[in-house]
């Protein structure tokens, strides 16, 4: 077994641990499962989702052209385009999406914040840190691809959290993948993953990931940055909108 094989094994035992002392905290006080998990579908998760979405679309998108201005990346034509893969891949990303949502912050995330009396932030960075480190038995991982790995748990730990449920880290996550690989050719986390269109690296590596993806090159770490700038505008704006449905009739806030 490799070391990134092993840490992988490690964090779902620790994952599923800390996540059956959550769910027992909460059945323990009456706290529903579903919505401690952050899964239920409530008022605004629709809009969550698609906020998510569409942010880290409009991110991956900013990294091809990004990377595509400063001659790290060639975009080539496919002969023949793969639309009817889309349904395929679709499902394959979603899949694989909800499972590391699920584990990392509904079940490892909830535990560590209950386990370290509500100190969030550390929660936050504990399970960011173990998410880039599941990722390094990937194909051709970096110190830098744990550190853009990492940076992702930090954004969807965060999304989680702030957000009050999952679907604002589930659209994060599952349009980060999807757009980078099957829309737009990039290699996902060191795999190959489709495309309706092939992206050829040029290099270096260290500014477009090489090989890995974006995830492990200085413009796509970045991004990161810019996901989490968006993230925090569309939590704010549907906080104030909250605060605002909640104000008396013809009270207008200042």
């Amino acid at each position: 077994m490799t070391l990134g094989m092993a840490v992988e094994v490690m964090m779902l035992v620790a994952a599923l641990g800390f996540g059956a002392y959550a769910i027992r905290y909460w059945r323990a006080r009456g706290h529903p499962v579903l919505r401690g998990l952050g899964l239920r579908w409530g008022a605004g998760a629709g809009r969550d989702l698609g906020a998510g979405t569409a942010i880290a679309s409009l991110a991956m998108l900013g990294i091809l052209g990004a990377e595509y201005a400063l001659g790290g990346v060639r975009i080539l034509p496919l002969p023949q385009l793969a639309f009817g893969e889309l349904g395929i891949w679709f499902a394959g990303k979603a899949a694989a999406c909800l499972k590391e949502e699920i584990l990392m912050r509904s079940l490892l995330l909830s535990g560590l914040v209950l386990a370290l009396r509500g100190r969030r932030t550390l929660a936050i960075l504990l399970s960011a840190l173990a998410f880039g480190c599941i990722h390094l038995s990937n194909p051709g991982a970096t110190p830098l691809s744990v550190l853009g790995n990492a940076l992702g748990g930090v954004i969807y730990g965060a999304a989680f959290l702030l957000g009050g449920s999952l679907w604002l880290a589930i659209g994060l996550h599952f349009a980060w993948n999807f757009v980078q690989g099957p829309v737009l050719g990039f290699p996902v986390s060191g795999m190959a993953a489709g495309g309706l269109q092939q992206v050829q690296d040029l290099g270096p590596a260290w500014l477009t990931g090489g090989a890995y993806g974006p995830e492990a090159g200085l413009v796509g770490i970045l991004f990161r940055f810019v996901v989490i700038a968006l993230m925090l505008l569309w939590l704010r704006s549907r906080w104030r909108m909250a605060a605002t449905r909640a104000l008396p009739f013809g009270i207008v806030q200042g």
